[in-house]
């Protein structure tokens, strides 16, 4: 996991969602009564604050359970702005299901559900889309700075030479994505500042094994070894054959011998 992942996705970042969306929306509203809000919730037996406190509870609710799944999920995601930006609706799409099914309650059937579903969608995300803002700009500042003030381990970089020990290229060892054998030349294919690239090194498998080996990369097929770190899921074709589907995007499934499958599982 890269350290935008851990900086999105990470226990910091899913406590921060919880609790400052929930929080900020319940102030927000409190003071300044958006959207006709005061209407819409002064119902029959229940006054206005009361209204907003539960709907507080059940946003609370789906925002810590949100998060706690994306943390859950935070090797097989990647921090991405749509990622990010596609999660927050999902949020809101169910914080909102609850909260209609809700007023509909309250209102004993005067208002259709799904009416009252595309309202209460409305105001919570004209609501909510400032601390979702806040935040993502804050942990983007964030996840910048620390990138800049990462110091890179001189151990943690691999040097790759090729078959007159002549030295090809320098790669950190959690930029590789995954090593392919082509004939008497290696693909080295890896990550540069958020772009795929390729290298073709002419070698053999045998020669850079004991290297990548030692740096993390493990091997999947005669032909592959692979970066753990990269590996979204493991799936098994109609056919039989079991693959790495990446997390880097641009790429075909990685197959995966059956020999190696137990090992790459428990990497996982």
């Amino acid at each position: 996991m890269n350290n935008r992942q851990q900086i999105f996705f990470g226990g910091y970042s899913t406590v921060l969602h919880s609790a400052l969306v929930p929080i900020f929306a319940f102030v927000f509203t409190l003071l300044y009564k958006p959207f006709g809000i005061v209407d819409y919730l002064q119902m029959e037996h229940a006054s206005h604050s009361f209204n907003l406190t539960i709907i507080f509870c059940i946003l609370l609710g789906a925002v810590a359970l949100s998060r706690l799944t994306l943390y859950l999920l935070r090797k097989r995601i990647s921090a991405t702005g749509l990622t990010y930006v596609l999660w927050m609706l999902g949020e809101e799409a169910v914080a909102s299901l609850f909260v209609a099914l809700y007023v509909t309650l309250m209102l004993h059937g005067a208002e259709g559900f799904f009416e009252v579903v595309g309202r209460s969608f409305g105001v919570l995300f004209g609501v909510c889309i400032y601390p979702y803002a806040l935040l993502f700009l804050g942990l983007s500042l964030y996840a910048e700075r620390t990138k800049e003030e990462q110091v890179v381990d001189p151990s943690s970089l691999i040097k790759f030479y090729d078959e007159y020990k002549k030295l090809r290229i320098v790669i950190a060892s959690e930029a590789v994505i995954f090593l392919k054998s082509e004939e008497n030349y290696v693909q080295i294919h890896y990550s540069d500042q958020g772009r795929n690239k390729k290298f073709v090194l002419r070698s053999s498998m045998r020669a850079l094994e004991e290297q990548v080996v030692r740096h993390g990369l493990v091997r999947c097929h005669r032909s592959y070894f692979i970066n753990p770190d990269y590996i979204k899921m493991i799936r098994k074709e109609p056919s039989g054959v079991v693959v790495a589907e990446l997390k880097a995007e641009g790429y075909e499934s990685i197959p995966i011998s059956r020999k190696y499958q137990e090992e790459i599982t428990r990497l996982l």
